[in-house]
């Protein structure tokens, strides 16, 4: 009888010497396992979602996130047939517009992307911005004007038609939304809507508002450089990382009805790690602080929201789908079927004068919700600007989303 061989028997080891064969398969078989490991990097680097677990990011440090676009691990998702989808955007102000008109180009079907047709629904009788309009349609044969009221995109609907409710004032949205939520739709066909993860809105607010997606953004109380010198900047960048720091009282708080403090100006990092003096804290911990629908919060959180976009680390408001929320969902941008759209309507339109008539609608008589579903996987940002230069408008925010657009997103024409 045989003894087994051992991994410490020198003789055995000699005794079964491989071939000279043998020795050369075995530097080709590694060659090319180490060769296919070179371009599976390379390959999940640019699509991570081809694989569960993405290889480069482990190795490099690039964020990983659990939720991946269309639903979890899945790839490409390509335009389903046999229906069309359009886009319903209520319109009101054109300055807005103007930046969403980008993202709506490069979502359209000639441009590989889902939308076969844009209706626009105005709602506003500012000549300059129905004549802007009316030339942005003249000139994109896929862009149609309907008839203009507050109540007509809900009644604009066609049944069997799939719509995706953009509202104008939409300044940001990452290029797998809409294949997102229209994937989520037709995988929970008996919902009524699936919202997109629209930045503080609704029943968002309090998830966007967690310490590490909100950043202690604050006022600069003091004009710091000549206007035309600073103008010029914004129109050229939009990145936080620009940005100087917070300068200010340690014991400088944002209240409930604080004004702005002059026209076009930013909101900065205070210069101490860890500081928590921004107006959600306020909101959340004192009684003095403004509200979370009020126009300072979003102020902090739009400009968190542009630190993560540039530092590509948007997973932190990722989450895979809230099922039937009980707190009133966006209606700023979400998918729903054109059978659905008075349904719909006569839900969202009961929230016209105040969240809080809103929230009542929410829930019927019967304490049941609507059958809502909120997609966390495909980002959007929503410029509302109810106060106008006593709010948002009195920020350089619009001039940040406008040059993100313009240099990561307009399509370049002939």
């Amino acid at each position: 009888m045989g003894c087994p061989l051992s991994p410490r028997d020198v003789e055995s080891h000699r005794k079964n010497k491989p071939s000279a064969w043998r020795d050369w398969a075995t530097v080709v078989m590694w060659s090319v396992v180490g060769y296919l490991c070179i371009i599976s990097m390379v390959v999940t680097y640019f699509s991570p979602s081809i694989l569960p677990l993405d290889l480069f990011a482990l190795l490099f440090h690039k964020e990983v996130s659990p939720f991946f676009a269309f639903s979890h691990g899945s790839g490409h998702f390509p335009k389903p047939s046999g229906f069309k989808i359009v886009a319903l955007v209520p319109f009101n102000h054109h300055e807005r517009t103007a930046i969403l008109d980008c993202y709506l180009q490069k979502n359209l079907v000639h441009n590989h992307g889902f939308l076969d047709e844009v209706v626009f629904v105005p709602q506003t009788e500012d000549t300059a911005s129905l004549d802007w309009l009316m030339s942005l349609v003249d000139q994109t044969p896929e862009y149609i004007m309907s008839g203009s009221g507050t109540e007509r995109d809900w009644n604009v609907a066609e049944d069997n038609v799939m719509y995706i409710r953009i509202d104008g004032d939409v300044v940001f949205l990452e290029d797998h939304t809409i294949p997102t939520i229209v994937k989520t739709k037709l995988n929970n066909p008996s919902s009524l809507m699936v919202s997109a993860n629209v930045v503080n809105e609704a029943a968002l607010a309090s998830l966007h508002s967690h310490p590490g997606v909100a950043l202690p953004y604050l006022p600069e109380l003091h004009r710091t450089e000549p206007p035309s010198q600073a103008n010029s900047q914004l129109s050229q960048d939009w990145r936080a990382s620009s940005l100087p720091l917070w300068q200010g009282s340690p014991s400088f708080r944002v209240g409930k009805e604080f004004t702005p403090p002059f026209e076009g100006h930013r909101w900065l990092l205070p210069t101490a790690a860890g500081s928590d003096l921004g107006p959600i804290a306020e909101s959340v911990y004192t009684d003095t602080g403004p509200s979370l629908s009020d126009w300072t919060v979003a102020a902090q959180q739009h400009y968190s929201f542009l630190y993560h976009l540039e530092a590509g680390d948007l997973g932190h408001y990722k989450f895979p789908l809230w099922i039937d929320p009980t707190e009133p969902t966006s209606e700023h941008f979400g998918c729903f079927w054109g059978n659905d759209a008075q349904a719909l309507g006569n839900i969202f339109q009961h929230g016209d004068s105040s969240p809080d008539e809103l929230l009542q609608s929410w829930t019927t008589p019967d304490d049941t919700h609507p059958h809502v579903v909120i997609d966390g996987k495909g980002l959007v940002s929503h410029y509302s600007a109810r106060q106008g230069a006593s709010g948002l408008d009195s920020t350089d925010l619009l001039n940040r989303y406008r040059a993100y657009a313009q240099e990561k997103v307009c399509l370049q024409k002939p």
